[in-house]
């Protein structure tokens, strides 16, 4: 079946497969790119031989042909984004690009979210669309720490080394958007998070595009029209009231932003609003916020369900979670280890669609809203200090996760390897008390219930040297090997193929943060021992033979810097710092 990479004027992007495109222009200018098995990537220009050969198998993009990879400098950044990037500018973020079928969506995976520290996926797919594109996957990588504002470079040098002519007031808009996303969160950041802030912006995106269509057959200048603005700017404000957006420096800019929007390519195009719904989706971070209340279990049961059965649509794994759900809920049985799957699968599916991605809120929600049953109990007391809900105890899982993967992303990219293994999600089960024996890290993993339990312990290990991973058997109280991937269908009857990609890459020299590895501690402190029997027969000698004085200790050479080399030094320091990173 072919795949199908549809673009305006522009794309805002990271590469993934596609095979030499055939490219065409319709009556309304809108390119099409037809692309069956061509993978494209586009390389920072400053990663040195090793850190290109990880950057693409993070991108998994080690079978891409050298004649399809492009280099991206400061030089070429400041070509598309005009945000004074130049020579000097250090370039790291890596982009993949794959056209996918029609109703796709964009779909946009930072592998290395620990590096990427300024742009969301969800901000990088509406700004996507608002360049143009059209049923595609996009992943973006970095081997080292950048903010992300560049990241979408590589992608339109991409499209333009395969003959489509961007616009570059469209590719403007698109990284105003992205910048405008980031401003509204640093101001409103207590009271909104990205997931809402795109939300927001993709509502008012659809919302031009509509008048914009409405508008076509009508005496109304779309362009410059005193009337068309306005119009615009109440759009604006009726959206961002819902949303709280009070501030009017932010809703000033806002309104700038919709109407130079209404001017670009995605604009005019009714298939835009499609590409938003499917592309932009709320984090279930955010959907569990916004949550209240229980749901008794006789209403969950006679309530109508959501039928995920079309296997054309959904996987069929999503229907199965279904029945067990609802099994789960009439058995009055805790919902907590079907939950947990639902993020292993998600970790194992990388390339979900946006209806997989609402059928996995939608099952959650239910899980919620039968789990939240447990709320009085929890207030009567009886239950573990310190437990006020299940909607808080939820929250502070999801919010512990994701920062372990900011502080230590090996530690918990070990923890992922090990949930894909066991199917225990740390979305939901707790991985506790890491210690590490030379090469080998274990940890206590169990699920911590509102009753004060740390039910269901068990123990895991993984050795960082060769990827084995183990569990304990709590029969023989010994670690056995783990398979290397959760088995579905040994549960629900549907197999689910792991596609799980690795965030980040576990050196085989890993070490937990304070351990101290046993052979260091040995030469420290045979060290500390010659030491100590070097001073011994030192003192004994200086007082046989130099009695009544005292001896100088001579400094070791090399570990003071004159005052001008020290200052060269940090001159040399201060001139490494100023080129920015990309």
């Amino acid at each position: 079946m072919k795949k199908r990479l549809l673009l305006s004027a522009m794309i805002a992007l990271v590469g993934a497969p596609l095979t030499q495109p055939v490219l065409n222009f319709n009556t309304d200018g809108i390119q099409h790119v037809q692309a069956q098995e061509l993978q494209l990537v586009a390389l920072g220009g400053s990663l040195d031989q090793n850190q290109a050969q990880q950057t693409l198998q993070l991108l998994g993009a080690n079978a891409v042909d050298s004649s399809n990879i492009i280099y991206v400098d400061g030089t070429m950044i400041n070509q598309y984004l005009q945000d004074g990037s130049g020579p000097g500018t250090v370039v790291y973020s890596s982009a993949y690009i794959q056209g996918m079928n029609e109703g796709y969506g964009v779909q946009v995976q930072i592998v290395t979210p620990q590096n990427i520290t300024g742009v969301s996926a969800t901000t990088y797919q509406n700004a996507a669309i608002t360049a143009g594109a059209r049923n595609a996957q996009i992943r973006i990588a970095t081997v080292s720490p950048v903010t992300g504002e560049g990241a979408l470079a590589g992608v339109y040098a991409l499209l333009e080394q395969q003959g489509v002519a961007l616009n570059p007031e469209d590719v403007q808009v698109a990284q105003n958007e992205i910048s405008l996303v980031n401003e509204i969160i640093e101001s409103e950041g207590a009271t909104i998070s990205d997931s809402q802030v795109n939300q927001m912006i993709s509502e008012i995106k659809q919302e031009i595009v509509n008048t914009n269509i409405n508008a076509e057959n009508s005496d109304v200048n779309v362009d410059n029209s005193e009337e068309t603005n306005t119009n615009i700017n109440n759009i604006v404000n009726n959206i961002t009231n819902n949303y709280g957006v009070s501030d009017e420096e932010l809703q000033l800019a806002l309104e700038q932003f919709a109407q130079e929007f209404a001017k670009t390519e995605a604009a005019q195009s009714e298939d835009t609003i499609g590409q938003l719904e499917q592309s932009i989706q709320e984090d279930w971070t955010d959907v569990l916020a916004g949550l209240e209340g229980s749901v008794p279990a006789e209403e969950l049961l006679s309530a109508e369900r959501v039928d995920f059965s079309d296997t054309e649509t959904y996987h069929p794994i999503l229907q199965a979670f279904s029945d067990e759900l609802y099994r789960v809920i009439e058995a009055g049985e805790v919902v907590d280890r079907v939950y947990s799957d639902t993020f292993i699968f998600e970790a194992m599916s990388p390339d979900l669609t946006s209806e997989e991605k609402s059928a996995l809120n939608h099952l959650r929600t239910v899980m919620y809203q039968y789990a939240a049953n447990q709320d009085e109990f929890i207030a009567s007391g009886e239950y573990q200090p310190g437990f006020t809900s299940i909607k808080e105890n939820w929250t502070n899982k999801l919010n512990a996760f994701e920062g372990l993967k900011a502080s230590d992303p090996v530690q918990a990219e070990i923890i992922s390897c090990l949930a894909i293994a066991t199917g225990r999600a740390p979305q939901v089960y707790n991985y506790v008390n890491p210690t590490q024996e030379g090469t080998v890290i274990s940890l206590e993993n169990m699920w911590d219930n509102p009753a004060g339990n740390q039910a269901d312990f068990t123990m895991y290990s993984f050795d960082v040297a060769t990827d084995e991973m183990s569990e304990l058997d709590v029969v023989t109280n010994e670690m056995v090997p783990l398979q290397a991937a959760y088995d579905f269908n040994a549960i629900y009857g549907v197999s689910v193929e792991n596609l799980y990609q690795s965030q980040v890459e576990i050196p085989a020299d890993y070490t937990l943060p304070g351990y101290v590895p046993e052979e260091s501690e040995v030469e420290e402190t045979s060290s500390e021992e010659e030491t100590s029997e070097d001073e011994v027969s030192s003192e004994e000698s200086l007082s046989e033979d130099v009695p009544s004085e005292e001896v100088p200790v001579e400094e070791e050479p090399g570990e003071d810097l004159s005052e001008s080399e020290a200052t060269e030094t940090e001159e040399q320091s201060v001139e490494e710092l100023t080129d920015p990173v990309e």
